[in-house]
């Protein structure tokens, strides 16, 4: 027999769920039950968070994070439980599970939590969830679309050693490292350090909110996420947060998790008064050096984004998709169907005008 339960927090979550959890974090720091429990804590809320267990016959079959929200046109929105500082979200699935049996849990979803539209972001669409998920949702009588997330650069280490790898860049890349390694480590001036764990955690922190706010970014929207992150893999010894100083003063910073053979590019920033020495080039050099020949990785993943600089890096690109679905049964299901269906006919004539003018 097919039953749905509902809970606000993982740590309710009943035995046999975190199962599922550690399978989904071999391939992704953000889909371990600890990376969710963050973003409900920090990000989200426990009122507007929904994770849905699936089970049959007593077994569990899967598990699907999800938040509810209503937009400002009025719509019920059931999302999965990701945001921008999410890189790869997908349902936690039994492999035996069906598209029949998928849509059931769908269908009794729907009826705990009436949405008119169901989203997923950041979902690869190689692996069979991807699928499986699009034909449970059309089965359910929903009407999915896949659309494009972003472009997601990485490397395929195979073995090699930060050496061997460096004499694979591009000359330009290569002679750019060496001189501004030169002119940074002049006189003894320039000191790179990677923090790992608790030791200088503290003052690591304090370094990385120093370069961020004098960065070029906008102001991170929820900084207690990112701290909480750091704080949370420092403990779990995925960590390797770079910093650059300069005659002592913090002026580069990177965010790198290295998990079950993988290392993770996650976040980057540098003070632009020191834009001039590259800083960020050197330390991106001295991190990749660590996590290939002391972490061993086998892949090193630049996650979001078709940046230019992240090509000089990484060999391979792949995409993330996601797959928006409306629900038919509602009124402004309907409509958003119908404005989806409008928008991408739209998009291919104009596409098709495009190509033939």
């Amino acid at each position: 027999m097919l039953k749905v339960y509902r809970y606000t927090n993982i740590s309710e979550l009943p035995s046999g769920c975190e199962d599922f959890f550690y399978a989904a974090e071999q391939h992704s720091f953000d889909l371990s039950a600890d990376w969710f429990q963050l973003l409900v804590s920090k990000v989200f809320s426990e009122s507007s968070t929904r994770i849905y267990v699936m089970q049959r016959d007593g077994e569990v079959r899967g598990v699907l994070p999800l938040y509810f929200q209503k937009t400002a046109a009025g719509f019920r929105q059931a999302r999965g439980l990701a945001n921008y500082y999410s890189s790869l979200f997908r349902p936690l699935l039994d492999a035996t599970v069906t598209p029949d049996e998928l849509a059931a849990y769908l269908l009794e979803i729907s009826r705990d939590l009436p949405f008119d539209v169901l989203r997923f972001d950041a979902m690869d669409p190689e692996h069979p969830a991807f699928n499986l998920l699009e034909s449970a949702m059309r089965q359910a009588g929903l009407a999915p679309f896949r659309f494009m997330s972003f472009g997601n650069w990485y490397l395929p280490v195979g073995g090699r050693s930060f050496q061997a790898y460096f004499q694979g860049l591009p000359s330009r890349v290569r002679n750019t490292v060496r001189r501004r390694e030169k002119k940074f480590f002049a006189t003894e001036r320039g000191k790179l350090e990677i923090v790992t764990g608790d030791d200088g955690l503290e003052a690591a922190i304090i370094a990385w909110k120093k370069i961020y706010a004098a960065s070029w970014k906008q102001a991170e929207s929820s900084p207690e996420f990112v701290e909480g992150m750091i704080r949370m893999y420092a403990a779990r010894g995925w960590l390797r947060l770079g910093i650059a100083c300069c005659d002592g003063e913090p002026i580069a910073c990177q965010i790198w998790i290295v998990s079950h053979g993988r290392a993770a590019i996650y976040k980057l920033a540098y003070d632009e008064d020191f834009s001039h020495l590259s800083a960020g080039t050197i330390l991106t050099s001295h991190l990749m050096r660590h996590v290939l020949d002391v972490d061993r990785v086998q892949e090193v993943d630049y996650l979001i984004g078709d940046d230019e600089y992240k090509k000089d890096w990484m060999s391979h690109r792949r995409e993330r998709w996601g797959i928006v679905a409306y629900n038919l049964s509602t009124l402004r299901g309907k409509l958003g169907w119908m404005n989806e269906l409008s928008r991408r006919y739209v998009k291919a004539v104009w596409g098709y005008l495009r190509r033939f003018s």
